[in-house]
Formats: C-alpha cells, sequence, structure tokens
C-alpha cells in the first residue's frame, strides 16, 4: 500500500509525458513478471509485448508531428491506448492459461 500512494503521489508531481513513460515502464515490469511467474505463456507475452511497442511508436509518431510534445487530444489517444493494454495485461495474467513454469499463483 505505501509503494503505490508513493506512485501515486510521485505520478502527481510529474508532467504529463512523464506519467506516459511512468505507466509505460510499469506496464512492461508487469509483462515480465507474468512471464517469470509463469502467468503468461510465451504467445500472450509476446503479444501484449507488441502492444507497448505499438503504444510507443504511436507516442514517437504524435512527438514527431507536433514538434516534440504531445497535445491534449494525443495524451487521451495515448491513454486509452495504456487502458486497453492494461485490461489486457489483467485479463491474459489471469486467465488459465500457465505459461512454462506452470504456477498457479
Amino acid at each position: 500500500m505505501a509503494a503505490l500512494a508513493a506512485t501515486l503521489t510521485v505520478s502527481a508531481a510529474l508532467p504529463a509525458t512523464a506519467q506516459v513513460n511512468l505507466r509505460q515502464r510499469n506496464q512492461e515490469r508487469r509483462i515480465d513478471a507474468g512471464d517469470r511467474s509463469g502467468k503468461l505463456t510465451r504467445v500472450e507475452s509476446a503479444r501484449l509485448k507488441a502492444q507497448q511497442r505499438s503504444i510507443e511508436r504511436l507516442e514517437a509518431r504524435q512527438r514527431a508531428r507536433h514538434g516534440g510534445r504531445l497535445t491534449s487530444a494525443d495524451k487521451r489517444m495515448i491513454h486509452d491506448r495504456q487502458a486497453q493494454a492494461d485490461r489486457a495485461i489483467t485479463h491474459q495474467k489471469h486467465d488459465s492459461q500457465r505459461g512454462r513454469n506452470h504456477l498457479k499463483l
């Protein structure tokens, strides 16, 4: 709980761009943790990582289009894609399929 509160406090103080990158890193860590624990299969992990790369490419395209900045519409679009990825990570980590470690945590 303390770590969550600290993360929320830090993220509230960060500019929106840093929040985008922080969320991206957190989701990549969740995918890696699911891969290590066996909650994700290799296929699920690869698909989720590809989804994260797609969001990174979208952010880069939007930044290039707007001189290195993200507009509020860009931030909203990226946020929506990250929310969709978050739901996919949660769904895949909690389905009945297990990865190579076959752990049922």
